[in-house]
């Protein structure tokens, strides 16, 4: 059967990329935290940080926790601001939290999704 998990392309909006998030192997609820962003590695070596949400796994009680961010137009390295989703190949993310108290976090960096599959930008069909 066919993978029809939809594909990153350059210049999509709208893609949705969330980091779990654990420490030692547990996850925790990050919502109390001042600071909550996700940093990514984008190809060509560009990093952004951008101020992420916290969501959960939607059980009663929750589980797990999720940082996450939506991109959208023109958010992208530059100025003006260029795509976010610029250049084909591999994305890294890594969640970063910080707390009224000065404490710090900063979790694993993520190079797959929840499934396994490759972060990566892939290039458009050109004509």
């Amino acid at each position: 059967m066919p993978d029809l998990r939809p594909e990153i392309h350059v210049g999509d909006v709208g893609t949705l990329y969330r980091a779990k998030v654990y420490s030692d192997q547990v996850a925790f609820d990050p919502s109390t935290a001042s600071v909550k962003q996700l940093i990514f590695k984008l190809p060509g070596g560009v990093v952004l940080t951008k101020t992420a949400t916290v969501t959960d796994d939607g059980l009663s009680p929750a589980e797990s926790w999720y940082l996450t961010y939506a991109v959208q137009a023109n958010d992208g390295a530059g100025s003006p601001p260029g795509d976010f989703h610029a250049l084909p190949g591999p994305v890294r993310i890594q969640a970063y939290l910080e707390w009224a108290d000065g404490s710090s976090f900063h979790s694993d960096v993520q190079t797959v999704d929840e499934d396994g599959r490759e972060l990566r930008i892939f290039r458009n069909i050109t004509t």
